[in-house]
């Protein structure tokens, strides 16, 4: 799987999620796919993967796949 296959798969899923912090988070994630601008991402899906543990583990475990994925790749 790709970077944009994972963002994209992120995305659909905060889309599922309610909250303000889930629409701001698939807005960043929207931008990243449509932009392809990383800067900063994989600190911010982490942070948020804590935010959602508890509400939405499915979210949390796909933004920490992300997360992994842009330290892997060195983004």
């Amino acid at each position: 799987m790709d970077l944009r296959a994972h963002l994209e798969d992120l995305a659909q899923r905060l889309h599922l999620a309610d909250g303000h912090g889930a629409k701001d988070l698939r807005n960043e994630v929207q931008r990243a796919i449509d932009e392809d601008h990383h800067d900063g991402l994989r600190e911010r899906f982490s942070e948020a993967a804590v935010h959602f543990e508890i509400s939405h583990p499915e979210i949390s475990e796909a933004l920490l796949r992300v997360a992994d994925f842009l330290s892997a790749s060195g983004l």
